[in-house]
C-alpha cells in the first residue's frame, strides 16, 4: 500500500471517530437531560442513589463551587477569621459529590448557607456552627472543630460555676436548633447534631463533679491548702504530668492540672506559681529535672518496699 492510500486511510478514520464522538456527545447530553427531566417529573420514583453523569457533576460541582467562594468571602467581610471559611470550603468541597442525592444535598446546603449569612449581618462563630448542624452536616472535620470551640468556650470561664455556665447556655442553643434538613450529608455517618450533644453532656457531668469534689473538700478544709514542696515548678509539673500518664490523676485535660498547681503549691524558690509557668513547665522537661524526679520516686518506691 503506498503512501497516499495510508493517508487517505488515516483521514476516513479520523472522521469516523469525530463523527463517533460527535454521536456519543449528543447521546450523552439526551441521557443527561431525559434523567433531569426524570428527576423533576418524578421525583417520589427516581433514584436519587444512583450515580450522577459525569457532564452533569461537573457542571453541578462548578456551580456548587462558585457559592462556596461567596460564602468564603461572605465570612471574610464580616471578619470571621479562624480556620472558619476554610472548614466550610472543606467539609462542603464538591468533589465529594457523586450521586443526585449529593447534587440536591449540596445545592441545598450550599444556597441555604449563602443567604442565611448574607441575611444575619451579626453572625458569629457558634451562629455558623449550628447553622451547619441545623443543616445536615456530617463531616468529620466539622465535629473536630466544634468540639474543640466548645472546649474553647469553656475554658474562656475562669471559674468554674462560669464554666458550668457556659456549657448550659451552649447547651440550650442547640436543643433549640432549628432543623432545616432532615438529610444528613453522608448518609453512612452518625448525625453530628447527636454526637455534640452527647459531647455537651460528658463535659457538663465533668464539670459538675469537679465541683461537688471541690465542695466536698472545701468542707473538709483542703481546698485552701498550701503545699510547699522541694521541687522546682519544672520537677513539680513534671511529677504531675507523671501521674496524669500513669492514670493516678484522671483530668482529660492538663489545663487542670495547671490551675491546680498554681492554686495548691509553692517550691523553695517561689511562694507563687503562676498558671502560665505550670503551663509552661508541663511541657518542658530538662534532663537534670526527670532525673530529680526519677530520683524521688525511687527513694519512694525504696520506701514503700521498706516499710510496708
Amino acid at each position: 500500500m503506498d503512501e497516499v492510500s495510508i493517508e487517505i486511510l488515516k483521514e476516513r478514520d479520523l472522521k469516523e471517530k469525530k463523527f463517533i464522538d460527535s454521536e456519543l456527545n449528543f447521546l450523552l447530553e439526551k441521557i443527561g437531560d431525559f434523567l433531569d427531566w426524570m428527576n423533576q417529573m418524578y421525583p417520589e420514583i427516581f433514584d436519587y442513589k444512583s450515580q450522577a453523569p459525569i457532564r452533569m457533576l461537573q457542571s453541578e460541582k462548578l456551580k456548587i463551587r462558585e457559592v462556596l467562594d461567596l460564602i468564603k468571602t461572605e465570612l471574610e467581610a464580616k471578619c470571621t477569621h479562624d480556620k472558619l471559611s476554610e472548614l466550610i470550603t472543606s467539609v462542603l468541597d464538591p468533589e465529594q459529590i457523586s450521586t443526585f442525592r449529593d447534587i440536591r444535598y449540596w445545592q441545598t446546603t450550599a444556597m441555604n448557607l449563602h443567604s442565611k449569612i448574607i441575611s444575619n449581618t451579626e453572625i458569629d462563630k457558634f451562629g455558623i456552627v449550628k447553622l451547619l448542624l441545623g443543616n445536615g452536616v456530617n463531616h468529620r472535620d466539622f465535629f473536630s472543630y466544634t468540639k474543640a470551640f466548645i472546649l474553647k468556650e469553656i475554658e474562656k470561664k475562669t471559674t468554674l460555676s462560669d464554666q458550668i455556665s457556659a456549657i448550659c447556655t451552649l447547651r440550650k442553643e442547640i436543643r433549640m436548633l432549628l432543623i432545616e434538613t432532615k438529610s444528613r450529608q453522608f448518609q453512612g455517618y452518625p448525625d453530628i447534631n447527636k454526637l455534640v450533644r452527647k459531647f455537651i453532656r460528658e463535659e457538663l457531668l465533668l464539670l459538675r463533679a469537679m465541683e461537688f469534689v471541690n465542695h466536698e473538700t472545701a468542707e473538709a478544709g483542703i481546698m485552701n491548702a498550701n503545699y510547699k514542696v522541694s521541687f522546682s515548678v519544672k520537677q513539680l509539673a513534671f511529677f504531675v504530668h507523671l501521674q496524669m500518664e500513669t492514670g493516678i490523676i484522671i483530668w482529660q485535660r492538663a489545663k487542670f492540672a495547671h490551675q491546680y498547681i498554681a492554686r495548691h503549691f509553692s517550691t523553695l524558690e517561689r511562694e507563687s506559681i503562676s498558671e502560665k509557668s505550670a503551663r509552661n513547665a508541663h511541657y518542658s522537661h530538662a534532663s537534670e529535672d526527670i532525673k530529680k524526679v526519677i530520683t524521688k520516686l525511687s527513694e519512694m518506691l525504696a520506701l514503700a518496699q521498706e516499710r510496708y
